[in-house]
């Protein structure tokens, strides 16, 4: 054998690495055989395209294709929930933000806002990705939310050049966005109440439906005062100053903080049910995104408080971008190996334990 095509099988080797064990152990070497036999006399290097149909095909195979061992179909389970509840995440947050802007500007001037053409392609995506994210068309919609996902980047970017600080602020969601639409592409046939319950889906999703009509509530309920001047000030019910658009307003009272808590911690509780496995890879499917929401605003204060003073405004540099886009990709990458790792370590420690009571209970039986 030459040391060409030696090379060429380590990295052959490490590709089909990629594929789950009970698959390898069935046909790694028919799939050696194969590769190796369409393969050029003096190359090293597998070719782009086989290497990417293998990633594929080993992705599929992983969450939850035929083949998958129990620990890939765990992936498939929480992609599925987090598919889900990351869609109902961004309907909820545009729903929200429809309704308090559109009573909010009702309430003050008597007039209907015209919601923005944007809003609506992105709602109807979110839309009918919640819709049949419960059903095994996973192909519609994981269209609905590559959609949704990809209005509202296109949104962001084509705003960039004129508002650059607010991409960066919203960059956590357009990565929960992204990441919804990967996650129902690669679900397979699982669907998120077969890893929550049916019970549990209900309630979380009318936990979710409720905080989407809050904002609408407590803009409806505002108190408007109009000055002799031409001015008015505008307050939520219970006077509590918070996130929340109304009328173009930063205000909010206590028919959206109270409620919205509940049903955030009924959510939170919702998916802390689930099994362990899907649990611990939940946590490293949402990682990314909420250390980009806690990460980002210290490391970018910088940009984010000087960018608006210049006209035009400063935009991220490289070093910047990069850092956007690798360190989302590279903490999911550590919490998939976190967990893989640490469940391969208690298999291992309760392999020895099953092998020490097997052991106690030969030497029990022995007769003395």
């Amino acid at each position: 054998m030459s040391e060409h095509h030696e090379q060429l099988e380590r990295r052959y080797e490490r590709l089909l690495a990629l594929f789950p064990a009970a698959h390898r152990r069935e046909y790694e070497d028919e799939m050696m055989g194969v590769l190796l036999a369409g393969a050029a006399p003096q190359q090293r290097y597998p070719g782009l395209g086989e290497t990417a149909n293998l990633i594929r095909c080993a992705v599929w195979l992983r969450v939850g294709g035929r083949g998958a061992g129990s620990a890939d179909r765990y992936w498939a389970s929480a992609a599925a929930v987090f598919g889900l509840v990351v869609c109902l995440m961004m309907l909820t947050y545009r729903l929200g933000i429809m309704g308090a802007e559109v009573l909010g500007g009702w309430r003050i001037d008597g007039r209907l806002l015209i919601v923005p053409g944007q809003w609506w392609l992105a709602m109807a995506g979110w839309t009918v990705a919640v819709a049949f994210a419960f059903t095994r068309f996973r192909l519609v919609a994981a269209a609905g939310a590559w959609v949704a996902a990809l209005s509202e980047v296109a949104v962001e970017i084509i705003g960039y050049p004129s508002w650059p600080s607010h991409l960066v602020e919203v960059w956590w969601m357009l990565v929960l966005s992204v990441g919804a639409a990967f996650a129902l592409t690669v679900r397979g046939r699982t669907r998120p109440q077969g890893a929550l319950g049916v019970r549990r889906t209900v309630v979380m999703s009318s936990a979710f439906a409720v905080l989407a009509v809050l904002p609408a509530v407590d803009a409806s309920l505002a108190v408007v005062t109009r000055y002799g001047d031409g001015g008015f000030s505008i307050g939520a019910l219970g006077g509590y100053n918070a996130p929340g658009w109304l009328g173009g307003h930063h205000v909010s009272g206590v028919i959206t903080l109270v409620p919205g808590l509940i049903c955030a911690l009924v959510i939170l509780y919702c998916l802390l049910r689930a099994e362990a496995p899907v649990r611990r890879r939940l946590v490293a499917m949402f990682a990314p995104a909420l250390a980009l929401n806690l990460v980002v605003p210290p490391v970018f204060n910088g940009f984010l408080v000087s960018t608006q003073r210049f006209n035009p405004p400063v935009l991220l540099v490289p070093g910047q971008w990069v850092f956007l886009i690798v360190f989302p990709l590279v903490l999911f990458a550590v919490g998939a190996l976190l967990v893989v790792r640490g469940e391969r370590h208690a298999h291992l420690i309760e392999l020895g334990r099953a092998a020490e009571r097997e052991a106690r209970l030969k030497q029990a039986a022995t007769p003395s």
